[in-house]
């Protein structure tokens, strides 16, 4: 390769096969370790300097056996997960989009490299992790580690303490990663263990500091989007260095230009979501009257840092020139100290922790002590960020596939484009209306936007066929660096994943999940939450999405059942559907009843009844989905056999089929065999 093109320009439609024979160890300059170990060595001494603070400091309300011993053991055991988890999951950012891997989707020998350092740092975040289930719900819970140590009280800490949770599944992902490390070697299983190590880290963020007190709703929201793009700023970066020149400096050369491209939009998405956080949890303070402000400065100024260097590389055109690698160190010295100045943000208790909160605002992030009315419901409500930037996002990447399409000739079908608007123009639309601000505390309400998520948006989404824009939009670039269309196609194409998403297995999660969250304590235990009842949302899309896409999806499904079978499951989830709305709306007990006594909203009157009406808006609105996946169902089986049809008179008159003619020769025969019987009887 002696082309320094960026593979995100352009790409063929086949990639060439990935070189297999070995290949010198990637030389890294010793002047990138020495700069890494001495941000390392800071970051260590940083989270000390703040555990020293914190221990000189009286105990909060509420952790009044805190001590300085877990204090200490917390922030240290935090930046060593963060730490293992940037180099796992750096090193499989590394294979899937920095090296080679041929088009049976196996590991290159440079993959297979990352793969064992995978192996060994995940090992690290994995019992970093361990310890943080510990020390961590000591830590919030204000008392000494002793306490959590005990077995028997262990699992009472986890189950009681989101952020304690949150770390047992971060070890539980790390353990995954570490064993794909070791054992994998086919990309999707990197591809599936990067996506679970993000979504971990996302549950670390959004059960730290940002859960307590007023608009923590938005804060939370804002946490998910300022992790999910440090995770791939920090992970890129990662992979780049942990390769040095491997391949020769071309490819180092395309390898930092792909990085560089990504750092803007990222390091300015983390910084939005930096200040909504900082603003809910200051609480009205100025930033440099708290040592939670001085963190929360110190944090956008490592997001300016980043900028700034990006502006350096920019105008130099460093990727082009021997200082290539060492610009991606610069940035990995300062994201090391992005990732310690998180651990102290998320230790370093806010102004928000003084300020007394009722139990609305504890529970939801706000009161709800005005009546829904019908105006109030249609018209502007406390919007929910989450999903507003989910949507526009979801309109604005399929908006540019379609505009890309088309620009290199193609055709993209207007109904396919109708759909998909449809589909995330509807699920906008209840995000910035009351019907979302309702649905977190009428119960009524609650199964309007839910059935709604769960059936009419995935069943509109699903004939969009973002999948397949994805690939029709990557089809012109080229080069062996894979991107996402190829992430995707590898996924699709991975054996194990096609066994978990069976059709069976589809089905069952579709009529299970209903009776799984809201006949059982889980539904209560989830509303107590902002963050689960996001999940909850999420969850609830993506199975109502996986399971139309299997009936009516526009995009190739792994499995490619008979029309006849798609009906089949349509009708079949029916009855289900309907015991669903009977089963709520005949309980002689309230369901969440926990949760809403809790929050006591007095406005709603009595709870049974609005019970009544939830079970009754769930069984109407289940039946409106439905009938949309019926028609398009229709619509595919009859174009389906048109096509057929059309190939098939095609084929035989043009010879290319003669069964037909071959057929009526048959017939011909028989008869005149009969004919001949019919003459020898007779004479």
């Amino acid at each position: 390769m002696t082309s320094t093109q960026d593979p995100t320009d352009a790409r063929m439609p086949s990639r060439t096969p990935a070189v297999r024979t070995p290949s010198a160890r990637p030389r890294i300059p010793r002047s990138a370790g020495l700069a890494l170990g001495l941000a390392l060595a800071v970051a260590v001494v940083g989270v000390l300097l703040v555990g020293h603070e914190l221990a000189g400091r009286a105990p909060l309300p509420g952790r009044l056996q805190a001590d300085a011993f877990t204090t200490y053991v917390s922030l240290l055991g935090d930046l060593a997960a963060r730490l293992g988890a940037a180099a796992t999951l750096g090193c499989f950012a590394g294979i899937l989009f920095f090296s080679r891997w041929d088009d049976g989707h196996a590991l290159s020998d440079e993959g297979t490299r990352l793969a064992r350092i995978a192996a060994h740092t995940g090992q690290v975040w994995l019992w970093a992790s361990v310890l943080q289930t510990f020390a961590n719900s000591a830590y919030v819970n204000g008392v000494p580690l002793a306490y959590t140590l005990r077995p028997a009280a262990w699992w009472d800490f986890q189950t009681s303490t989101p952020s304690g949770l949150a770390w047992l599944l971060s070890a539980l992902v790390a353990a995954a990663c570490s064993v794909a490390g070791y054992a994998a070697r086919r990309v999707a299983a990197f591809a599936l263990s990067l996506i679970a190590g993000t979504l971990a880290l996302v549950f670390v963020a959004v059960t730290g500091n940002v859960t307590v007190g007023l608009n923590h709703d938005w804060a939370t929201d804002a946490a998910v989007w300022h992790t999910l793009a440090l995770v791939p700023l920090v992970t890129f970066a990662v992979a780049v260095i942990l390769q040095g020149d491997a391949d020769g400096p071309a490819d180092l050369a395309r390898r930092v230009r792909r990085y560089h491209r990504v750092v803007p939009p990222l390091v300015l998405a983390a910084g939005a979501g930096l200040a909504v956080v900082a603003w809910q949890q200051l609480a009205g303070r100025r930033p440099d009257e708290d040592l939670y402000g001085w963190v929360v400065i110190a944090q956008a100024d490592v997001l300016v840092a980043l900028l700034f260097s990006w502006a350096v590389r920019a105008l130099t055109r460093e990727w082009q020139t021997r200082r290539a690698l060492a610009s991606v160190v610069r940035d990995g010295v300062l994201l090391v100290l992005a990732l310690a100045l998180a651990t102290a943000e998320n230790h370093v208790p806010s102004p928000r922790f003084t300020i007394v909160q009722s139990i609305q605002i504890n529970y939801l992030g706000y009161e709800m002590d005005v009546p829904a009315t019908l105006a109030r419901l249609l018209g502007l409500g406390r919007p929910n960020w989450l999903w507003i930037v989910l949507s526009v996002g979801a309109l604005a990447a399929y908006g540019w596939g379609v505009l890309k399409v088309r620009r290199r000739g193609g055709h993209w079908p207007p109904g396919r484009v109708i759909a998909w608007t449809a589909a995330w123009a509807l699920m906008l639309y209840l995000a910035v209306t009351g019907f979302w601000e309702y649905s977190t505390v009428v119960y009524s309400w609650h199964m309007f936007v839910h059935m709604t998520v769960n059936m009419l948006v995935p069943a509109l989404a699903v004939l969009g066929g973002p999948l397949t824009l994805l690939r029709e939009a990557s089809l012109d670039r080229s080069g062996d660096l894979a991107g996402p269309a190829e992430v995707v196609e590898a996924i699709g194409a991975y054996r194990p994943f096609a066994r978990v998403f069976s059709p069976p297995v589809l089905w069952l999660n579709y009529v299970g999940s209903l009776f799984l969250i809201y006949y059982t304590p889980l539904f209560p235990w989830l509303m107590r939450y902002h963050w689960a009842h996001q999940l909850m949302l999420l969850y609830f899309l993506a199975t109502g999405y996986l399971f139309f896409g299997l009936i009516v999806g526009v995009d190739k499904h792994v499995h490619d059942l008979p029309h006849l079978v798609r009906l089949a499951l349509v009708i079949s989830i029916m009855p289900f559907h309907a015991l669903f709305a009977v089963g709520i709306m005949s309980s002689r007990s309230l369901i969440g009843a926990d949760f809403y006594h809790a929050i006591d909203i007095s406005w709603v009157g009595d709870l049974m009844a609005d019970q009544n009406v939830a079970g009754q808006i769930t069984w109407i609105l289940g039946e409106i989905p439905l009938f949309i996946v019926m028609i398009a169902l229709a619509g595919q089986w009859f174009a389906h056999d048109r096509a057929e049809n059309a190939v098939s008179d095609f084929a035989q008159d043009t010879g290319a089929d003669d069964s037909f003619d071959t057929y009526n020769d048959m017939l011909a025969q028989l008869a005149e065999r009969d004919r001949e019987a019919t003459r020898k009887k007779y004479l």
